[in-house]
């Protein structure tokens, strides 16, 4: 009996509830064990102990950390993450300005991961041990060994000599004068309001950066991909159908390349955690001003309720990334949906 896919959905949700409250109470208690004081830190050195005991009376910092977490939480569930010691804004409002940034430059590496590891792992499986496999294994090799950073500034330095009008730094050209949109997603709001030449511009900023994250996971799913195409083409009905005739190209196209797409979809759900962590690097190269490099200023400083809100929501960026891979594993291969049921 198969499991309905709506009761399977609720209890990943419900799993994943569970490691988004555990994930917060670990980066709370974390976040106020680290040595320094915060307060201090904020508002200086030249501070007197009565302006820094003041403001840690008003941050809730002399209270236990159970009933700081629990304050905090409430807030939390109302929308409200604090102010930050940094900007001296909301960071809610930090992150509505910043988290668009970074989900535009990792949505646009996930584009180009696929894009190319696919095509690339199907290429290196159909034609093993001849200099395409080896080019492209050597490739995938390249792209897992080498740090996104030094790909993002290689990058750069190739663009200013070789390309010397090519943008390396920023998200959009701000000649143009166009001060964003509803979703805070360059290429989207720029379609929105029609104008092309900001989409351009916005696709442009984009090419390099997107290119340096994604290279990592390019390796990875390459070697992962060819891997699943040659164990699957052994498989009884492969053969089969090799056997009765049937174009090598249907074979691929149409039953190898499903079968081995749960094993790349698998891996990208773990792949979106170490695109999140390479943001933070990729982001303060090509000052791209996204979540990534305002959660490492965060950390820097000490900004307490800031950076408990970035732990926060790039452990839910990953759970819902990693809830969107369960699903489309589900839909592809049945006998998931068999075993969750048993």
């Amino acid at each position: 009996m198969q499991q309905n896919p709506f009761t399977a959905i609720l209890t990943r949700l419900g799993t994943f509830v569970l490691v988004m409250v555990v994930l917060s109470i670990m980066i709370f208690v974390l976040a106020r064990v680290v040595p320094g004081d915060p307060a201090r830190m904020a508002l200086g050195p030249t501070a007197t102990p009565e302006q820094v005991s003041a403001l840690r009376s008003e941050m809730g910092l002399d209270d236990s950390l159970p009933v700081q977490y629990v304050s905090y939480m409430g807030r939390a569930l109302q929308g409200d993450l604090g102010m930050s010691l940094l900007s001296q804004r909301p960071v809610a409002t930090d992150l509505a300005q910043t988290v668009p940034a970074t989900v535009e430059l990792v949505l646009v590496a996930v584009v180009i991961m696929f894009a190319v590891a696919i095509p690339l792992g199907v290429m290196t499986a159909h034609f093993r041990d001849l200099w395409v496999d080896h080019v492209g294994r050597l490739l995938s090799l390249v792209g897992v060994t080498i740090p996104s950073f030094l790909f993002a500034i290689s990058l750069q330095l190739l663009a200013a000599r070789y390309f010397g009008d090519w943008p390396i730094i920023g998200r959009m050209d701000h000649g143009l004068g166009f001060a964003g949109g509803p979703t805070g997603l360059m290429l989207v709001d720029s379609l929105l309001a029609g104008r092309i030449d900001v989409f351009l511009s916005a696709l442009q900023h984009l090419a390099l950066p997107a290119v340096a994250l994604s290279m990592a996971g390019i390796g990875q799913i390459t070697r992962i991909t060819r891997s699943a195409m040659l164990e699957n083409r052994r498989k009884d009905h492969v053969l089969t159908l090799q056997s009765f005739g049937v174009p090598e190209r249907v074979i691929i196209f149409r039953y190898l390349l499903k079968l081995s797409s749960i094993a790349p979809l698998t891996i990208m759900g773990l792949e979106f955690a170490s695109l999140i962590g390479n943001a933070f690097v990729i982001e303060m190269v090509f000052s791209w001003g996204g979540f990534a490099s305002y959660g490492l200023n965060a950390i820097l400083q000490k900004d307490l309720n800031a950076v408990t809100a970035v732990v926060l929501v790039s452990g839910l960026f990953f759970i819902v990334a990693n809830l969107i891979v369960d699903v489309l594993i589900s839909i592809i291969d049945p006998r998931m949906r068999r075993k969750e049921a048993r």
